[in-house]
């Protein structure tokens, strides 16, 4: 931790990159880091690989979409929730241009690659990282940081129902409501909100489940056809894994979702199995119980 923290105090200007496809703990984190600099007076931007999903776009909008045709060069790339330097596509480039790299992530599979690693792969978010951060750094957790990490940990930890969740989660979350956070608001928009189209999708993949292995392997898959019937984004259908995760008997769920550049795939395990191990087959990879991969040259089928 204190070799990241010795780079963020001797940065002026800082860039904030997460994985491609930014989640709710990957933008939370980001802005609640982003909040953090600037109350330290520094310059820091937030640069997403594209406008994040319609649910978790209640979080804010202080960030820019990457634009090849600008990089800056900060003194200090600061990649948080992301396991690989790969995941974080063209964005690179900015990696690359900027004096010093650090890491703040909770994927075991991350083995570092920056300049300055903190890896805790025991916390179930990134935003669970940052505030410990945050708290040896001496850092104010302002009402926006709050609620901007709040966010975070809730939505990598599915409302706190995983087991990823340790007792220090729950002493955080009440930290963070003391602070007059809405968290009911929170739960409601990152958890029981969705367009009607999200939910007629949804309701198709219900009905249209693969089973495998009397029911231990299930699986949905959204070829990008369906997306356009339906009217909505790719990026839209991100929690579409727990469908088939829910089922009675299920121990490994899987969604394939299909864009005209790649297939995404989304692994969940129940307990039984590492799904880690399953994801790195398919050049992916990510925790025990939840992982991910993405494939070029392999068809849907």
């Amino acid at each position: 931790m204190n070799k990241v923290i010795d780079l963020i105090k001797q940065a002026n200007s800082v860039v904030i990159l997460s994985h491609d496809s930014e989640d709710a703990d990957a933008v939370g984190s980001s802005f609640a880091m982003r909040l953090a600099l600037l109350g330290m007076g520094k310059d820091a931007k937030c640069i997403f690989s594209e406008i994040p999903e319609e649910r978790i776009r209640f979080l804010g909008d202080d960030y820019t979409v990457f634009d090849e045709n600008d990089i800056p060069k900060a003194d200090l790339c600061l990649c948080l929730d992301c396991g690989d330097v790969q995941r974080i596509s063209k964005r690179k480039a900015i990696f690359e241009a900027s004096e010093k790299t650090a890491c703040i992530d909770h994927h075991y599979t991350n083995v570092g690659f920056c300049d300055a690693d903190y890896i805790d792969a025991k916390a179930p978010a990134t935003g669970e990282i940052l505030y410990n951060l945050f708290t040896e750094m001496g850092v104010t957790i302002t009402k926006d940081i709050a609620r901007q990490l709040y966010a975070a940990i809730s939505s990598d930890t599915g409302s706190f129902k995983y087991s990823n969740v340790r007792p220090e989660t729950f002493i955080i979350a009440s930290e963070l409501i003391k602070k007059d956070i809405d968290h009911a608001e929170i739960a409601r928009k990152l958890f029981d909100t969705e367009s009607l189209g999200v939910i007629k999708f949804k309701g198709y993949l219900m009905n249209n489940m693969e089973q495998y292995f009397d029911g231990k392997l299930n699986i949905v898959c959204a070829p990008d056809s369906l997306l356009k019937e339906y009217g909505i984004e790719e990026k839209d259908t991100g929690d579409i894994v727990n469908i088939p995760r829910g089922v009675t008997g299920c121990e490994i769920a899987v969604s394939i979702r299909e864009t005209p550049e790649k297939k995404k795939i989304s692994f969940r395990s129940n307990g039984k199995f590492d799904v880690s191990g399953l994801a790195e087959k398919f050049g992916g990879g990510g925790h025990i119980m939840a992982a991910g991969a993405a494939c070029r040259s392999k068809s849907l089928e």
